[in-house]
């Protein structure tokens, strides 16, 4: 079992970046790794309540967001949070949704110190 830390800086405006994010982290934890998302710069509005459910976010020739995302919290993936990535953006605590925290560039140094890293 290795560990992947998948770190996804993508939001609204790159889809499929985005996907390809949850789409690997899926496939991580399907794969019995220990797996980590990352959320910074404009993916942080993923963590948000309401974003990853919209139908009009899709990739071009990959599977739905909506599904990669959903797949991802009912496999319970730790999703952290770039704290200030999501304060200037308006998003606090109460606005994110299940399995995801805040967290900082800190933790997020230690993490790619220790596991795979990936970065979308």
């Amino acid at each position: 079992m290795a560990e992947l830390l998948v770190l996804c800086t993508s939001g609204l405006d790159d889809p499929n970046r985005s996907s390809l994010a949850f789409l690997t982290a899926k496939a991580g934890k399907e794969n019995r790794d220990e797996v980590t998302i990352f959320l910074a710069n404009d993916a942080v509005i993923f963590a948000k309540k309401g974003i990853a459910e919209q139908e009009t976010i899709q990739a071009v020739g990959l599977a739905s967001f909506k599904d990669a995302f959903e797949i991802c919290q009912i496999l319970k993936i730790p999703m952290l949070v770039c704290k200030p990535c999501a304060e200037v953006r308006g998003i606090k605590e109460g606005d994110l949704v299940e399995g995801a925290r805040f967290s900082g560039v800190y933790d997020l140094a230690k993490l790619a110190a220790r596991m795979n890293t990936v970065s979308f």
